[in-house]
């Protein structure tokens, strides 16, 4: 009992004024709420195509599932074709079709459903495809084909508080690399690095060969002659190996400038070449023979041979390649050839 001597309602009466009240609000909070499922109808005769999509509107943070149902008669052969390259704005998630089923109607329906993934798109749409229908009715059946509209699917409003386009500036995030790419990368590193090391070697190696070869036979004898001397061989006690490479730097001057193969051949059989050669007098030839087979008793032999007779022979060869080239050189007036008016 209030005071004043009013009644209180008793509580079931409130409960059920409260119900009430929240059934008829309902249709006036919902009134402003989009379908849950959008519908599109592309039938055309007696061929019945229902497209549906759920949600009604493209939010890009759900998937939109499309459910394209195709009915016919069961005379009627209808195909469609593969979809996935239809949708514009969406990346195909998957896809497939379901088996056809009869209906109570003795019509034949046939279910394709697709799940896509919005992307940042203007438009979402269902492009136009074409329908190819058999019907079997006739003899022989008939077949035809219809294009059908497209099929915009709507875009969930934006935020109204966010004005202008849709900005799009990612930044760089760093990843570190694994194991496996830090020793990739060392081992390709270390490629490149053997790789250009080899390359600077072989582009020093080919321009050394090309300036040798502008040499004239003297003067690359003399280079090999200091290159030779430059390596120290006998203060570091290889002499066998000292004299194989001073011999060979006189026949290969012998080789280039008199044409005979001496550092492919004994000492005997350079010697039986080199007199027949008009190139080579007997003092020339037995100054030769008595440095080549000095030489040989320490290569083959294993004879001592002593700085002083290290030097001598070194002396010995340069001498010959200057006094043989000076030599061709005072001869090459006497070898040219005669002018045209003088006697044959």
């Amino acid at each position: 009992m209030k005071a004043g001597g009013g009644h209180a309602r008793p509580p079931a009466a409130r409960a059920r004024r409260a119900v009430l009240a929240g059934l008829l609000a309902a249709p006036l909070l919902c009134a402003g709420a989009p379908p849950p499922v959008m519908t599109a109808d592309l039938s055309w005769g007696e061929i019945e195509i229902q497209v549906r999509a759920e949600p009604a509107e493209v939010q890009l943070d759900r998937d939109l599932t499309v459910v394209v149902t195709v009915t016919a008669p069961a005379s009627q052969g209808v195909e469609i074709p593969d979809l996935r390259d239809r949708f514009q704005g969406f990346a195909v998630a998957e896809g497939f079709t379901r088996d056809p089923v009869t209906l109570p109607d003795g019509r034949r329906s046939r279910e394709s459903r697709w799940r896509l993934v919005p992307g940042l798109a203007r438009e979402y749409r269902l492009a136009p495809f074409a329908v190819t229908v058999r019907d079997t009715t006739v003899v022989p059946a008939e077949t035809r084909s219809f294009p059908t509209r497209a099929v915009v699917f709507p875009a969930a409003p934006r935020d109204p508080a966010v004005a202008g386009e849709i900005e799009f500036d990612p930044k760089p995030y760093w990843i570190a690399p694994t194991r496996r790419d830090v020793f990739q990368g060392a081992v390709l590193l270390g490629l490149g690095v053997v790789l250009v090391a080899f390359c600077l070697r072989l582009f020093r190696y080919l321009r050394r060969q090309a300036r040798l070869r502008r040499l004239s036979p003297r003067e690359r004898a003399l280079v090999e002659l200091d290159r030779l001397l430059r390596l120290n061989l006998l203060d570091r006690g290889l002499i066998k190996d000292f004299y194989i490479e001073l011999t060979q730097v006189v026949r290969r001057y012998i080789e280039r400038a008199h044409g005979i193969r001496a550092p492919e051949q004994t000492t005997e059989e350079f010697l039986a070449s080199a007199r027949q050669h008009p190139r080579f007098p007997p003092a020339v030839l037995g100054s030769l023979r008595d440095f080549l087979v000095s030489a040989d008793l320490v290569k083959f032999a294993g004879q001592d041979s002593s700085r002083q007779a290290a030097d001598q022979a070194v002396a010995t060869a340069r001498t010959y390649i200057e006094r043989d080239a000076a030599a061709q050189t005072s001869a090459a007036p006497t070898a040219a050839p005669s002018s045209p008016g003088s006697a044959p």
